[in-house]
């Protein structure tokens, strides 16, 4: 539970990764790319080019990713504070049943472990069943995530600029090496934010 942060942005991960080695059609680009050298100049650029976007960076200002990471990280916060709340109820009826325990009878002591297993039980059920459909709204999520940024790329990449797309993150990177000038991070958010606010 606590680690759901840490899954979702993995899983985010990989299917970047798998999604953003595009390549398209084996052609060389249609036309140079201009970019900016680190001297300030530009210059263009002609053939296989790959661009990358930092995913870090994606995250943290991407509107709708935002959006559903809180909206997700709230029904993990209500969760863990139901799965509270139960043990808190079972931990008082274990404390009450052990203060009465000397002069419980026999089918009273029975029928106060029957009642305490079943708080147990639903609680269980409880904690799985939220558990089972916080994954399946993360899962939901980072198809839906996967599909509008293939989108936005393929439309973004319509001339053919880039051969390939690829995500770069510095926290585990899966790339040892980039080129700053065929960095389109600021691009690709500044895109995909624009589309957003037109489908309000």
């Amino acid at each position: 539970m606590k680690n759901l942060s840490l899954i979702l942005n993995a899983v985010l991960f990989i299917l970047v990764g798998i999604l953003f080695y595009l390549h398209f059609n084996g052609k060389k680009s249609a036309a140079p790319v201009t970019v900016k050298s680190l001297d300030g100049k530009t210059q263009a650029v002609q053939g296989q080019v790959i661009a990358y976007f930092d995913i870090d960076s994606f995250q943290n200002n991407y509107t709708y990713y935002k959006q559903k990471k809180h909206e997700i990280e709230t029904k993990q916060n209500a969760i863990e504070s139901e799965m509270a709340r139960d043990e808190k109820k079972i931990q008082s009826m274990i404390e009450g049943y052990q203060k009465k325990a000397e002069t419980m009878t026999e089918e009273e002591y029975y029928i106060a472990q029957q009642k305490l297993a079943v708080e147990q039980q639903k609680a269980q059920e409880k904690v799985q069943n939220s558990t089972d459909a916080l994954m399946k709204m993360t899962e939901k999520f980072n198809l839906e995530l996967m599909e509008s940024i293939t989108v936005y790329l393929k439309e973004y990449n319509a001339d053919n600029r880039y051969t390939y797309i690829l995500p770069y993150t510095k926290s585990n990177p899966n790339l040892l090496y980039v080129d700053e000038r065929f960095d389109i991070t600021k691009d690709i958010i500044e895109g995909m934010n624009a589309k957003l606010k037109q489908k309000k």
